[in-house]
């Protein structure tokens, strides 16, 4: 009998271990590990580095890259120059120069203003949210469609990614109305119909917050392979949207005593420095990793200063900043969270390049392949390679061709 009760005893103190790890790696711990960190070598996580030039030619000079996203061994490329509209371009893994998608104008596939881009990698197309209207393009540049959002709800529309066939899913913002968080749009002749709205549970309207503050920008899409997760930086959780298009937790953020309040978040903060609140600002994700971007305020170890470049009324001027970021990395198979020193102190964050000794890495991008993407200007490139103590050979095959205005070199690092 007493064996029996041994026995028993171990298979639940078991099966509890079992649930409790379950349920723990879905938790986020970032109350647990402010005021840790360590540098991590890039080796420990990915298997290969590769730089690519963009070829530079008078057909495309990128003024600022803003995204680089994997199309079936291609680039897409979105350039935004500082007070102009975006535009797009594809090059091939290579980086040589393949077309244009799409065009500025008023005419049959051209856009003034694109809001966001999305990319379909089930059936291959490419997704331009402008306004009015949504294009649709093929992996070559070639359009396949475009169609007006017929109905707004008195809503701005912030964002638009593919969820199914025919369907987008788009994140929406307003001064006044704060009654829904996203719409679902359905295709048809026509154009694009809200077919379901998502309530905004918050009900953030009554908390009296100013129609220009943080929140009215309040959620964000990001995609992991066919899944769309959805978050908001003053929210706990990182949702995902299932089979049936409903919203359920993926993930949660717990931040104990660190966690921003709402009306916080929602005001007109200035000095994000010396806040004592920690809140996510961009999260993508891997097959086993969540690669968070943490503002930190006071509680950020290693701060420094640094010059930001803004543009307004078409006058171009540099602000002094203080750096409070911190990355962190977790780990999805073993709930851990890692807030990650800088392998530069006060000068550069992310993992430590002891691959080929080149610039330290934080992806921008994550493709279905887990294929991490950054990108760095030319001048930026050659100005990190003249530092680096022993760079690779093929860094300095890249280095000897580079001119400081080129367009921008991407490094493409696969994980392990």
């Amino acid at each position: 009998m007493r064996y029996v009760v041994i026995l028993l005893s171990l298979y639940f103190f078991t099966s509890c271990s079992d649930q409790k790890d379950k349920i723990d790696k879905t938790i986020i711990p970032v109350s647990e590990v402010i005021g840790s960190g360590e540098v991590l070598n890039l080796s420990d996580f990915a298997k290969s580095v590769k730089y690519i030039p963009l070829e530079t030619n008078d057909s495309v000079l990128i003024g600022r890259l803003e995204q680089a996203m994997s199309i079936g061994g291609k680039h897409l490329i979105s350039d935004a120059p500082f007070g102009k509209a975006s535009q797009y371009y594809i090059f091939d893994e290579e980086g040589n120069y393949v077309t244009q998608v799409g065009s500025i104008g008023h005419g049959p596939g051209q856009y003034s203003h694109v809001k966001s881009v999305d990319i379909d990698y089930q059936n291959e197309r490419i997704l331009l949210e402008a306004i009015p209207k949504c294009f649709e393009y093929d992996w070559n540049g070639g359009l396949i469609d475009e169609k007006v959002k017929l109905d707004s709800a008195g809503y701005y529309t912030f964002q638009t990614v593919y969820i199914g066939t025919d369907l987008f899913l788009s994140t929406i913002s307003s001064r006044k109305n704060r009654e829904f968080k996203a719409f679902l749009y359905v295709k048809d002749n026509e154009g694009l119909k809200i077919t379901r709205t998502y309530p905004n549970h918050f009900q953030r309207e009554k908390v009296g917050i100013d129609e220009d503050s943080f929140g009215t920008r309040d959620g964000k899409f990001y995609r992991y392979k066919n899944q769309v997760r959805y978050w908001r930086s003053w929210d706990d959780t990182i949702f995902t949207f299932n089979e049936k298009l409903d919203l359920e937790p993926a993930y949660i953020f717990d931040m104990g005593t660190y966690k921003a309040p709402m009306e916080w978040m929602s005001s007109l903060q200035k000095d994000y420095a010396q806040a004592g609140y920690v809140f996510p600002q961009r999260i993508i994700e891997s097959d086993q990793y969540l690669f968070i971007h943490f503002n930190c305020g006071r509680h950020a170890p290693e701060k420094y200063e640094y010059e930001q470049e803004a543009v307004g009324q078409g006058v171009r001027t540099k602000h002094k900043r203080v750096n409070v970021d911190i990355y962190g990395l977790f780990d999805k198979n073993s709930g851990n969270l890692i807030l990650m020193n800088q392998p530069v102190k006060h000068k550069y964050l992310g993992f430590r390049n002891d691959i080929d000794g080149g610039p330290c890495f934080w992806p921008k991008y994550i493709s279905p392949k887990d294929e991490m993407v950054t990108w760095f200007t030319a001048d930026k490139f050659l100005e990190i390679y003249e530092q680096l103590p022993n760079p690779s050979a093929e860094l300095k095959a890249v280095a000897e061709k580079l001119n400081p205005d080129d367009n921008p070199v991407l490094m493409v690092v696969q994980l392990k």
